[in-house]
C-alpha cells in the first residue's frame, strides 16, 4: 500500500450512515464528554455528526467509553496532575485506540 499526503483542506466528511442512532447512545455520549469536557473540547453535534458517520457506532463508542474511564481513572490516582498532564494522558490514551 502506498502513502499519500494529503493536504487536511481537501478532505471531506463522510457520509451520514445511521440517520437514527440506538436509544440510550446520546446519553451514553453525554456520560463520556463529562469526563472528558477538559481534554475534549468537540460540540455534541460533531460528535453525533462523527457517530452517524461511522459504519459501527456502537463499538466507536464502546473505545470512547473505555477512554472516558481510563482517563478518568488515571486523573483520580493523580490528584495533583496539572491540565497539561491530563492532556497528555488524554492523547495517549487515544493513541492507544489507533493501531
Amino acid at each position: 500500500m502506498q502513502t499519500k499526503l494529503v493536504n487536511i483542506k481537501e478532505l471531506k466528511l463522510g457520509e451520514i450512515r445511521q440517520e437514527v442512532l440506538p436509544d440510550g447512545f446520546i446519553k451514553r455520549v453525554l456520560d463520556f464528554k463529562e469526563i472528558l469536557k477538559e481534554v475534549e473540547t468537540s460540540s455534541l453535534e460533531e460528535t453525533v455528526s462523527n457517530f452517524q458517520r461511522d459504519f459501527t457506532p456502537e463499538n466507536e463508542l464502546l473505545i470512547w467509553e473505555s477512554i472516558a474511564s481510563c482517563f478518568k481513572l488515571s486523573c483520580e490516582n493523580n490528584p495533583n496532575w496539572t491540565c497539561k498532564e491530563r492532556k497528555k494522558a488524554f492523547a495517549k490514551l487515544l493513541a492507544s485506540t489507533l493501531s
